[in-house]
């Protein structure tokens, strides 16, 4: 059998005789398919049946697909079953348990079929990834017994190991149990024999040398130990580790280099080990071995099983304990800003809240005293929490002796210099920083400091200060109080706006309540009606007149209180006129009580304004029955005045007290009210007050002038317009009732109404204006508080209900109508269950419950009932509502919509695992960089693509792709995606093996929200092979156009020889020797050779559309020299050729045969009888001057073209003066007009001093 040598298809295996068994060591994926691919193509080549046993990291579908780029038939071999490709999972483990001696069985029963279907033998492979810690004896005993059997069988196998996964012990196991081990050294694979495959525990101290290359390539730290704690073999990672060479480390005593001891310490895992002769493993700190480790420790035997020593395996684990550590921090960090927003509710004051949030940062530092300061308008720091703990310490003697709290705060020091620079900073040593300025007398001395500012809105407005930590500061504890200072901050501001929200509301029921006051006290009926007419507010008085009481009135309307349908008409009709003119009303009407007594009464209705509308009107009734009775009685009297004058009088008298009194409450009710009223003279000018208005104006009676237009003086600047249009106004009938701004004397401003009346004489002329003033500055404030809340609660897309503690609504928002489907007036007075869907029934009173003790309700998501039946996703947010005592009255709630959001959610999942799959599966590359040109994304066909794996290409800048003649196209294109235009453009990139990559990019701009560039995601399609078919394509044109004129070349010069052989044939016969035959053969000779050249030329230079002319003009001209030149004549030839002329064949062909034509008519003619001469020849480019157009085409054209001077001249006898070209039947002079022609050029020719011929030609672009 050993004489049979197999092909193992391993380099450096080479041939192998059946019965070898064989390990490989690998570290990558790659590197299992530099080896098990040709070794399975091998096996095939050689008829041999393969069985692939893997797993990780080459699993089945990645086996096939590595082995199908080196076998292209693998399917054929797979369909005839000669190559089986198994999972491990399928093949060890039957009902999830592994049998060595199962699986040797296996192989040989594999063995016997293959032989039986006519194959050589068996070549196989493992993978031993699959192998954990409690199955590694049983594979370990499993090899060996193969490699004691598999001498007597027609079998290779090998078997894969990954060298990251095993540890020395194990490595030394397996490599015992092969014939021999590759293992890869610098990047080459080297084989390793095993000579007698001893047992792996000696060789770990006598071979040890025979594996240094293994030990050395194990990252993790190795050292091998004897029972005296001292270090046999140490490999380069451990040395290193331990500043030694691995030499160095021999003999060393491990407690004493790593644990610094002059004796074990008791919990080495050496001295662990010697005791029980078990393996151990812990997790150790070792400054030495770099930080934190997982330490394993394994016993070694002799071949008689005494323990010798032990392997030690340290591999570090600082990377995770330092993720560990971070993801603490960063939860400590969401708890504490949890705890710190818990208290906002919580917390009944902004000094009670900012004790919470000290305390946080107390804790989270370790510190023993701190502060939390507001900057104030006044630029210093007010206190909003000194630390609990720390208030002893922090006390302070004044000048008198007396120890108090500190409170408000210069901004100096080290914490202002926290506010001052808007930066935190900590300290260790206080007294020696240079922003110090030591501490007040009686202050404990500062040992350490952090500060943080407080910043809103980019504006440092506080600081968060602590101190006194034991130890002192870092920069971590400095990071987390950052953390938590925007809370902090955010916390306060809440708080801190909650209780102004709550100092408002109790200023306004205040103010209401003084108003209630002075209507409650009034004798008038002072009553309040809303736009439905009901009654929102009744005085007493008015209560009497109705005979009801006020809880019986409000909320009611004239008609539900049972009132003379004739009445309410009346009084219903004057207050919606009140409601849409925004003007006052007066009126008198008579009133029959229930009881039957009568009253007459002068009734004010007043308009009330929120926000530039009548809201409510307010009715003020004087009582006037006695007047109207008294002048009922008069006018009886009338008759009978004389009789009756002593009696009227004393009535009158009664009048006039009554009167008296009802002027002095009036005055009193008009001090309460802030009423007064005023009288002007329009003939004299004065103006007449009562003691109310003077109070309003802030004046005495002597400092209020009496002339109406020193009284205007008071008015706002910005409201003396209104108030004189009003009056005009009002002198024109038109009713007076405004609100104004006045100055009083003091400088305050204060808002009024007024409301005045034009009294006129018999002839209608105005002689007098009265009316009322009233202050309303409170009022305005109070309303437009109050409109602020309202607008706020109205226009919110929230659900905003109140309901009582029994659980019925009162009230009901826009937001409200809109979620749930309910107008207020369907659920005002209704429970709040009928919300609840009956699957979440009793869920409202369990929440409301928890808010009742004092729980938080936020952002609860559950389902509510619409009022078509449709539930709805909701997410609430219950909060208490107190009345001004502080006692809970009800609840609000804050509900909002969220079903859509949830539907979006679900969808947004789909699209993104559909787009996801998209991506992945697409036949282009997909690539997303960031706005640095680092690479964050690219899908699986892009890496297949590149050649590199999604490892490598991720966190890499994208120029480490292109290739550099392609960087600067990727430069200009980048540009453009960083002003937001997309575009395609073609791009060269280079792989990973270094092949290169042509693609065709589909690139888009992505910008953040904030507009910002974030990089660009791009499409990338290969294009290799068609760029690689263009060029192929565009050689094959170069080599069929240089044949081309090669072949016309030639077949000119054949041309050219033919008529020379027929000039030589006419040139023996005597009688035509002279004749004009062989001068046309010579001609005609000449002009092909000019063309030939032309053709030559090009064939010779590596364009082949375009002509170097000056150069080949040079050629032409020498041909013709030697041709023409005879005997010892002594011509010349001076050219004058501008450099780098090129023309195409359509210009090069005719322009060649003009200076052929020209040169040759020189040397015939222009010399004869003369033995020297000089020919010049001149081409040059005009720098300026007109276009030479000789036909009506190229007068259409324009001036775009370049335009050229052929200038031909000699010094001989010149042409005869009568010589007329156009009358020439030359053959050479008609085709050198001819060929002009076709130039569509200018010919000219001179006589002086010889002959000049000048040709001025255009010639154009071909992309004109």
């Amino acid at each position: 059998m050993k004489k049979n040598l197999r092909n193992s298809g391993i380099d450096i295996v080479g041939d192998v005789p059946f019965g070898t068994h064989f390990c490989q060591f690998y570290q990558t994926k790659e590197d299992l398919i530099d080896t098990l691919v040709p070794y399975f193509k091998a096996g095939l080549e050689s008829n041999e049946f393969c069985m692939w046993v893997t797993s990780q990291p080459l699993e089945v579908e990645k086996a096939k697909e590595a082995l199908r780029k080196s076998v292209p038939d693998l399917d054929i071999y797979l369909e005839k079953r000669q190559i089986e490709i198994i999972p491990c999972t399928c093949w060890y483990f039957k009902e999830g348990i592994f049998d060595s001696r199962r699986t040797l069985n296996d192989y040989v029963e594999k063995l016997d079929q293959a032989l039986a279907n006519g194959y050589d033998g068996l070549r196989l492979s493992e993978n031993t990834f699959w192998v954990g810690n409690k199955d590694w004896n049983n594979f370990v005993n499993s090899e060996k017994e193969i490699d004691r059997v598999i001498g007597n069988y027609h079998m290779i196998a090998l078997s894969t190991c990954s060298l990251n996964r095993c540890s020395a012990t194990e490595i030394i196991e397996v490599v015992s149990s092969h014939q021999f081990s590759l293992i890869k050294k610098e990047g080459k694979w080297e084989r390793e024999d095993n000579f007698g495959r001893k047992k792996a525990e000696e060789a770990a101290v006598r071979d040890a040398g025979d594996w240094e290359q293994t030990f050395d390539a194990i990252p993790d730290l190795i050292a091998i130990l004897d029972t005296e704690y001292q270090i046999v073999r140490a490999n380069k990672a451990m040395a290193v580790k331990l500043g030694m060479t691995p030499e160095e480390c021999i003999g060393q005593t491990c407690y004493r280099i790593i644990h610094g001891k002059s004796k074990p310490p008791s919990s080495c895992p050496q001295r662990q080990l010697l005791k029980d002769g078990a393996e151990h493993t812990a997790e150790v700190y070792e400054d030495c071995l770099g930080g934190y480790s997982i330490v394993s420790v394994s016993p070694l035997y002799d071949s008689k099983g005494k323990l010798t020593g032990s392997i030690h395996v340290a591999r570090d684990i600082n990377e995770r304990k330092q993720e560990e550590h971070r993801i603490h921090r960063y939860n400590r960090i969401l708890g504490e800003i949890n705890r710190i927003f818990s208290n906002v509710v919580q917390a009944k004051t902004e000094k009670e809240l900012g004790n919470a949030c000290l305390s946080v940062a107390l804790e989270m530092t370790g510190s023993q005293i701190g502060f939390i300061g507001e900057l104030g308008t006044d630029g210093i720091l007010h206190d909003i929490a000194f630390s609990e703990s720390g208030w002893d310490q922090c006390l302070m003697y004044d000048k008198t002796g007396h120890r108090y709290r500190p409170g408000n705060l210069v901004v100096h020091g080290l914490y202002g210099s926290v506010v001052n620079s808007g930066k935190s900073f900590f300290t260790n040593d206080p007294p020696s920083h240079f922003d110090s300025i030591g501490v007040p007398k009686g202050h404990p001395q500062l040992t350490s400091f952090l500060g943080v500012p407080l910043v809103q809105d980019g504006k440092t407005i506080g600081v968060l200060a602590v101190a006194n930590s034991e130890g002192g500061y870092n920069h971590e504890q400095q990071e987390d109080l950052e953390a938590i200072a925007p809370a902090v901050m955010q916390a306060l501001q809440r708080k801190k706006a909650e209780q102004e929200r709550k100092r408002a509301e109790e200023a306004l029921i205040r103010r209401e309540n003084e108003f209630r006051t002075l209507a409650e006290n009034s004798p008038d009926m002072i009553a309040r009606f809303d736009r439905q007419s009901r009654h929102i507010y009744v005085n007493p008085a008015a209560a009497e007149v109705y005979d009801l009481s006020q809880e019986e009135i409000i909320g009611k309307t004239h008609s539900e209180l049972g009132r003379n349908p004739k009445h309410v008409k009346f009084w219903e009709k004057h207050n919606e006129k009140v409601f849409t003119t925004g003007n006052s009303e007066t009126m008198e009407f008579h009133y029959t009580s229930p009881q039957g007594k009568e009253y007459h009464f002068n009734t004010r209705i007043v308009p009330e304004f929120i926000n530039g509308k009548v809201t409510f009107v307010l009715a003020i009734s004087r009582d006037i029955t006695a007047i109207k009775e008294a002048e009922a009685k008069l006018k009886e009297t009338l008759d009978n005045l004389e009789n009756l004058v002593k009696e009227r009088t004393t009535q009158l008298e009664k009048a006039y007290n009554l009167l008296k009194e009802n002027e002095k409450g009036l005055a009193e009710a008009q001090r309460m009210a802030h009423l007064g009223n005023w009288d002007w003279n329009l003939v004299t000018g004065e103006i007449h007050c009562s003691d109310e208005l003077y109070r309003i104006f802030g004046l005495n009676l002597q400092e209020f002038s009496s002339i109406f237009s020193e009284t205007l003086s008071y008015v706002h600047p910005d409201d003396r317009d209104h108030v004189n249009d009003a009056i005009k106004k009002a002198l024109d009938g038109e009713p007076c009732s405004i609100d104004f701004r006045i100055i009083l004397a003091e400088g305050a401003e204060r808002i009024v109404h007024t409301q005045g009346e034009v009294v006129c004489d018999k002839k209608n002329i105005p002689v007098r204006i009265k009316g009322i003033v009233q202050d309303i500055t409170e009022r305005k404030r109070a309303e437009e508080k109050i409109q602020i809340l309202a607008n706020a609660v109205e226009s919110s897309d929230d659900a905003i209900i109140t309901k009582s503690l029994d659980g019925i609504i009162t009230s009901w928002n826009k937001g409200a109508e809109k979620v749930y489907g309910y107008s207020a007036e369907e659920v005002l007075g209704k429970p709040i269950s009928i919300l609840e869907p009956s699957l979440f029934g009793g869920e409202t009173k369990k929440l409301t419950e928890m808010v009742k003790r004092g729980e938080r309700v936020h952002h609860h998501e559950t389902m509510r009932l619409r009022k078509d039946g449709t539930r709805i996703s909701v997410s609430m947010a219950l909060s208490p509502v107190f009345d001004i005592h502080g006692n809970l009255t009800a609840i609000s709630a804050i509900t909002r919509d969220i079903t859509e959001n949830k539907r979006a959610e679900h969808k947004l999942r789909e699209s993104e695992e559909m787009y996801r799959n998209i991506v992945e599966t697409a036949n282009e590359g997909v690539l997303i960089i960031d706005d640095k040109t680092m690479i964050t994304y690219a899908n699986k066909k892009m890496t297949d693509m590149s050649g590199y794996r999604l490892e490598e290409s991720i966190g890499r800048l994208i120029w480490d792709f292109i290739s550099e003649e392609s960087k600067a196209i990727a430069k200009l294109n980048l540009g453009r995606r960083r002003r937001g235009a997309n575009g395609s453009y073609e791009l060269k990139l280079i792989r990973g093996d270094g092949s290169p990559l042509w693609v065709l990019i589909n690139a888009k701009s992505l910008f953040d929200m904030g507009g910002k560039f974030a990089g660009s995601l791009s499409m990338l399609t290969d294009v290799t092979e068609r760029k690689e078919a263009e060029e192929t394509l565009a050689n094959i044109e170069i080599a069929r156009k240089k044949e081309i004129h090669h072949r016309i070349k030639n077949n000119l010069q054949v041309i050219s020889s033919l008529l020379d052989l027929q000039a030589e044939k006419f040139n023996k016969r005597e009688d035509i020797k002279d004749s004009e035959v062989l001068e046309a053969f010579r001609e005609s000779q000449d002009r092909v050779i000019s063309m030939a050249l032309i053709h030559e030329e090009l064939y010779k230079g590596g364009e082949f559309d375009t002509l170097d002319f000056s150069s080949y003009i040079e050629e032409l001209t020498e041909n013709l020299f030697l041709t023409y030149r005879l005997g010892n004549t002594d011509f010349s030839l001076n050219m004058d050729l501008e450099e780098n002329i090129f023309f195409d064949m359509d210009t090069a062909v005719p322009l060649g045969m003009i200076i052929n034509e020209l040169v040759s008519n020189s040397f015939k003619y222009a010399f004869q009888g003369r033995s020297r001469g000089e020919i010049r020849i001149k081409l040059r480019r005009e720098k300026k001057g007109k276009c030479i157009n000789n036909g009506e085409k190229s007068k259409k054209e324009g001036c775009k073209s370049k335009n050229f001077t052929l200038t031909v001249s000699d010094n001989g006898v010149g042409i005869p003066e009568n010589f007329d070209i156009e009358d020439l039947d030359s053959l050479g002079f008609q085709l050198i007009t001819s060929l002009v022609d076709q130039l569509d050029g200018k010919l000219e020719l001179k006589r002086n001093n010889g002959t000049e011929v000048t040709v001025r030609f255009t010639v154009r672009d071909k992309n004109e």
